[in-house]
C-alpha cells in the first residue's frame, strides 16, 4: 500500500454539516442535503467528503461526531442564511495541505486497515497530525464492496 506526502485537497463551495449521528440518521442527512442542493440549483462536483471527529458507545449502539463536505458548483450561502438553516454551514474554501494519502479500494480489504497502514505511517516516520482523517470519495456505491476511497491527513510541516 503506497503511502503518497506533501499534497494539497482544495474544495470550493462547500455546503457542511456537523453532527452527533447515527448511521441510519447519517444516511437520512445525505439525503436532506441532496434535496437542498437539488433545491438550490446547483449541483455538486464531487462525491461527499467525510471526517469523524469521534465515536460513543450507546445502549443503541454507535453515535458518531461526523462533518458531511459537500463541494457545489455555485455559492449557496443566501439559501441557507434565507432558511435559517442552523445545522448547516457554508465554506468558501475547503484546504487540506501537506497531507498524507492512502489510496484505498474496497476489493483491496478493509478501510480501517488502510487507514491503520496510514496512521502506521505516521508514528514510524514521528509526524505529526493536524487534522482528522478526510475520506474524500471517488464513488457513492450502494454496495460497500465497490467502494473507491483517498483517506487524507494534514500533517505538521514542522519537524522539531
Amino acid at each position: 500500500m503506497e503511502i503518497k506526502t506533501g499534497l494539497t485537497f482544495q474544495m470550493k463551495n462547500v455546503l457542511a454539516f456537523r453532527g452527533k449521528v447515527t448511521q441510519e440518521t447519517l444516511n437520512e442527512k445525505r439525503k436532506e442535503m441532496e434535496n437542498l442542493i437539488k433545491e438550490f440549483n446547483a449541483k455538486p462536483v464531487h462525491p461527499a467528503v467525510t471526517t469523524t471527529y469521534g465515536v460513543e458507545q450507546t445502549p443503541n449502539g454507535p453515535v458518531m461526531d461526523m462533518e458531511v463536505l459537500i463541494p457545489l458548483d455555485k455559492d449557496v450561502s443566501h439559501e441557507i442564511v434565507v432558511k435559517q438553516l442552523t445545522e448547516y454551514r457554508f465554506k468558501p474554501q475547503f484546504l487540506l495541505t501537506n497531507a498524507l494519502q492512502v489510496h484505498h479500494e474496497a476489493k483491496d480489504g478493509k478501510l480501517e486497515d488502510s487507514i491503520k497502514e496510514l496512521y502506521k505511517y505516521v508514528q514510524v516516520h514521528n509526524l505529526k497530525p493536524l487534522t482528522n482523517g478526510y475520506n474524500i470519495a471517488f464513488n457513492d456505491p450502494d454496495d460497500p464492496n465497490e467502494l473507491i476511497v483517498d483517506i487524507m491527513v494534514g500533517i505538521d510541516p514542522n519537524i522539531l
